[in-house]
């Protein structure tokens, strides 16, 4: 049997709260810094995305 453990955290980015809750099992291969990066990015095209700017007026 896996045991996992669980903690919640919570991060504020801008105007945007975060709740995090990470679970490590160490069977799984993921990092959570990968993850994170990957949700973050995620986020950030898709609020990029829905402001109407063409790609070089945008600010990251």
């Amino acid at each position: 049997m896996n045991e996992t453990t669980a903690t919640v955290s919570e991060y504020k980015i801008g105007h945007t709260t975060y709740v995090v809750k990470t679970t490590f099992n160490p069977a799984f291969r993921e990092s959570l810094s990968d993850i994170l990066k990957r949700l973050i990015i995620r986020e950030s095209e898709n609020f990029l995305g829905e402001t109407g700017q063409e790609s070089e007026k945008q600010a990251v």
